[in-house]
Parts: structure tokens; C-alpha cells; sequence
């Protein structure tokens, strides 16, 4: 008997979320259409690996004219060593952007959290989560936009933290 009273909240439930999914799928298409994809390169000076150079990818998607999110994904190696004491660290990150108002060159802010993973899993790299905050600029071109930016990270491994400071400069298009 319980499952009868139950079940009408439960086909409310249902029926609300399914609902709420609809009217937001066309708020969420628009969204998308406004995301951007920027491409860049990334030099890194890290506390740990010293300085490594490599790539790095951005997608994010605007709120407003203000604000935007980003998801950011980088490669950097540092093989000033060598090939066989070279390391590899692979750098994703989820930032919020606040764009400050500029007309030639908009300054903007950026904070977020992210990772510092080496992939060979060498166990003598120091890798885990990482908390940035950094500063960026961007330069309107005709259909595109260059980006410049500093974002120090805070990387916290399991028995020590260490800093790593990345200059990007990319394209957004």
C-alpha cells in the first residue's frame, strides 16, 4: 500500500525532470553554439621540473558578457635533459573568467582547480590536484581573438606542495 501513495509523487518527480530537461535542452544548444575553442602553447616553469614547453586547448563557453567557464587541457614536456630523464605533464583545468572592460586589449581573471599528472607514472614526479588564479589578456584580430596569459598554480602532492607558473598565448576562434 505504501508503493501506491508513493507513486504519485514519484510520476510528479518524473514528469517535472523531464519537463525541466526540455525547456533547458534549447537554452543549452544556444550555449554551445557560443562556445569558443582557443589553441595555444604553453611554457611552464615549475619548482619541481624546471622549464618544459607544450601545447594546450580551451573550450569555454560565455554566461554573459562578463563571465565565462572554461575547460582548459595542456601537454607540456620537459626534456632540457634529455629524451631518458625527460618528463611529460599533462595539466587539465576547469577555471571561471571574468572578462574586466577594455576596448584594444580586455584584461580578464581567472581561478579555478585542476591537476598536474605525469602519464609514465614515474613515481619520483611530483603530481596531483592544483588550485590556480592567474591574469590574461585578450587581443580582437578580425574573426578571431589572441589570448596572453599567467597562471600560477598551487600543485599539492601527497607529501609536498610546489608552484608552477605557465605563460599561454593562443587563438580563440
Amino acid at each position: 500500500m505504501h508503493f501506491l501513495r508513493t507513486r504519485p509523487l514519484l510520476l510528479f518527480k518524473t514528469a517535472f525532470l523531464v519537463a525541466a530537461l526540455t525547456i533547458g535542452a534549447r537554452d543549452v544548444r544556444g550555449q554551445l553554439m557560443d562556445s569558443r575553442l582557443g589553441l595555444g602553447f604553453n611554457a611552464l616553469l615549475s619548482a619541481e621540473n624546471g622549464f618544459g614547453m607544450g601545447f594546450r586547448g580551451r573550450l569555454s563557453t560565455p554566461v554573459n558578457a562578463d563571465l565565462s567557464f572554461a575547460l582548459d587541457a595542456g601537454l607540456t614536456g620537459f626534456i632540457l635533459g634529455g629524451r631518458d630523464d625527460a618528463v611529460w605533464i599533462f595539466d587539465p583545468q576547469a577555471s571561471v573568467i571574468v572578462t574586466l572592460p577594455g576596448v584594444e586589449k580586455a584584461p580578464y581573471l581567472l581561478t579555478g582547480i585542476g591537476g598536474y599528472l605525469d602519464p609514465s607514472d614515474s613515481g619520483d614526479t611530483l603530481t596531483g590536484p592544483t588550485l590556480h588564479a592567474g591574469v590574461g589578456w585578450v587581443k580582437p584580430l578580425r574573426e578571431s581573438v589572441l589570448f596572453y596569459e599567467v597562471v600560477p598554480a598551487l600543485v599539492i602532492g601527497a607529501e609536498k606542495v610546489a608552484v608552477a607558473i605557465p605563460f599561454r598565448i593562443g587563438v580563440i576562434f
